[in-house]
């Protein structure tokens, strides 16, 4: 197959051969009929016509030249693109080569070359123990936080002293095992924090596909908030906001529907729990109903908080968060009497007192820049001749990366009422009922989130809500605190 520039320089040759020969011709006169007429012309009249004609046949083959120059310059440049896409064909094929060996080895380490064999896969952050078959996977997690903590506080009315005090402690120290088994449509996951008691955090298995719809059943985080069903080792603080605190729910034991429609823009989690905590049976005949509903409609934003991913386009989520229980009354707690009366109803049962609980949360990020705000609400109706009860608070976070994915500045504010379910009047006057928080962080991300030094300073007032006086015990503590994690 003939190549289109040997064609367009054949056509080029052709052209400078026609204009050459019509350079050596020269016209016949025609023969002139005998006449009277004037005289015949001089030898240079004759000539002149000769000349132009040689002028412009000079100038046609100077052209000619010109354009079979550019023909030839043209054809060799696309002589060398050809070249540089063969050799860019010819390192693709061979990267091809090489990834096809790498995925028949790890096929034949996977298989074990017909031995009992596992597989180790090494991440960056951590490694992935497969069997044989591919039927078994777990992927262990570990992570240590160490803090130190001061804390500076005005002495309150019912305090001996100022309550400063100062220390280190070992705030988490996990083991996490998830993976699946048989199947990917067949999950699991352990949590244990031997820092914390009771140790067992997370207990249970997943059903259904990964992260599109699934049937959790076990122990596990209640759906309530944002904040609290947030990872702790991937909070911007050392540890949540004072009305987070306040409203927080506890793991429970129960089943949950897990689904992420719409590529994860829509999230929702529905779930039945005994309602009576982590690792405990359900203390009365009821059960417990809590549910989380959130949209992000420019994409799915990360679990954890802050930016740090950097996304170059605006990401942001709106949800809203419900809780139902009924919990044994906590009269005698609250009123100080111990023979209060338990079961006003006369039906052989302590009474209960409904708790509803609501949420709404905001979280935006951009550009290493990130804000994220909440609203609790809760109403406890004891019912009989008991008032009911309500409380409300709230916070608003913001946070930016000066050095992108590795210093980052916070700041949060945070008020709220302080239910204390099931203290006495002595607790309440002692912790207050309301508290109001002011607080600042600089984080430095290592290695991300597992490997992060994090110095943050928080200033909290506390006060009983009805008289507006400070609390009995260190109504005013400036806490400073510097932690240190560590984890794969």
């Amino acid at each position: 197959m003939r190549r289109p520039g040997a064609v367009l320089l054949a056509a080029a040759f052709a052209l400078v051969s026609r204009a050459g020969a019509a350079q050596t011709m020269t016209p016949s006169p025609a023969p002139a009929a005998p006449s009277p007429a004037p005289a015949a012309p001089s030898a240079a009249d004759a000539a002149a016509p000769d000349d132009a004609e040689v002028a412009a046949s000079r100038k046609a083959v100077q052209d000619l030249e010109a354009q079979v120059i550019e023909l030839r310059r043209i054809i060799e440049e696309m002589d060398r693109s050809r070249a540089s896409v063969d050799d860019l064909r010819r390192r693709i094929d061979e990267l091809e080569g090489r990834l096809a060996e790498n995925d028949r080895r790890d096929q034949a380490l996977a298989m074990g070359g017909g031995r009992e064999a596992t597989l180790f896969k090494f991440r960056d952050d951590g490694f992935t123990l497969r069997s044989p078959n591919g039927r078994f996977v777990m992927t262990p997690h570990l992570r240590l936080q160490t803090v130190y903590e001061g804390d500076l506080a005005s002495r309150g009315a019912m305090d001996p002293a100022a309550p400063d005090q100062s220390g280190f402690t070992v705030r988490h120290a996990e083991l996490i095992v998830e993976g699946s088994i048989w199947t990917r449509m067949l999950a699991y996951r352990l949590q244990l924090d031997a820092a914390e008691s009771p140790a067992l955090n997370d207990a249970f298995v997943q059903i259904g596909p990964p992260r599109r719809f699934g049937v959790r059943i076990g122990q596990f985080k209640v759906p309530y908030g944002l904040q609290r069903r947030t990872y702790s080792g991937e909070l911007e603080f050392v540890d949540v906001s004072a009305p987070t605190a306040a409203f927080s729910l506890d793991r429970d034991v129960g089943l949950m529907l897990i689904g992420r429609p719409l590529a994860g823009r829509l999230a929702y989690e529905l779930a039945i729990l005994n309602g009576a905590g982590p690792g405990r049976p359900n203390d009365n005949i009821d059960l417990a109903y809590a549910a989380h509903v959130a949209a992000a409609p420019f994409g799915p934003l990360p679990p954890g908080e802050g930016d740090l991913e950097w996304h170059p386009r605006p990401r942001a989520q709106l949800g809203v968060s419900g809780y139902y229980n009924l919990v044994p009354t906590d009269v005698r707690a609250r009123t100080g009497d111990p023979t209060a009366n338990l079961d006003q109803d006369n039906d052989g049962r302590t009474d209960n007192v409904a708790v509803w609980q609501g949420g709404i949360e905001l979280k935006a990020l951009w550009r290493g820049a990130a804000l994220q705000a909440e609203y609790f609400a809760r109403y406890e109706k004891p019912g009989g001749m008991y008032a009911s009860r309500s409380f409300q608070g709230g916070y608003a976070q913001a946070s930016y990366f000066i050095i992108r994915g590795r210093l980052q500045l916070a700041a949060r504010i945070g008020r709220t009422d302080e239910p204390r379910y099931g203290a006495t009047a002595t607790e309440r006057l002692l912790l207050g009922t309301r508290v109001a928080e002011q607080a600042a962080a600089l984080n430095a991300y290592l290695r991300g989130h597992r490997v992060k030094v994090q110095v943050d300073y928080t200033h909290l007032h506390a006060e009983d809500e009805a008289t507006g006086r400070d609390a009995g015990s260190a109504p005013s503590v400036h806490r400073v605190r510097a932690a240190v994690q560590v984890g794969f």
